[in-house]
């Protein structure tokens, strides 16, 4: 007999504890996978689209010139230019042109640049190969 009461008394501490937590979980378990499937089977529609097509910035920088290194490959008839700079997080700048003539190619360096052609001309090292 006593060993029932113990069983009784296990039954109703279950009924008590067990049952109420067991469908607290089963609640939860459910209505966290329903919340879950409203959010992510939602569409987000964008207010705004990307737009993917390249655009053109003007940019000015100002910077002291050190040295300009220009390697002129005839054979291929261009020419890679390295400048060297101080006063700006750029410390080098390379250009290709399409020039192997020293005249135009310190010309054209001038205009990109916006120095004057003899200064170009005082600060160019020539490489031909």
């Amino acid at each position: 007999m006593a060993q029932l009461r113990g069983w009784v008394r296990l039954a109703q501490r279950w009924l008590e504890f067990g049952l109420p937590l067991l469908c607290m979980t089963v609640v939860l378990w459910y209505g966290s996978q329903w919340l879950n499937h409203q959010v992510l089977s939602q569409t987000h529609a964008t207010a705004t689209q990307l737009d993917a097509t390249p655009q053109q910035i003007q940019l000015r920088l100002t910077f002291s010139v050190l040295a300009i290194d220009a390697e002129v490959d005839r054979r291929l008839g261009n020419t890679e230019v390295t400048i060297q700079t101080a006063g700006s997080p750029l410390k080098e700048l390379e250009f290709e042109y399409p020039i192997t003539q020293f005249a135009e190619l310190e010309q054209a360096i001038a205009q990109d640049l916006n120095l004057s052609a003899k200064m170009v001309r005082a600060l160019i090292r020539y490489r031909l190969d």
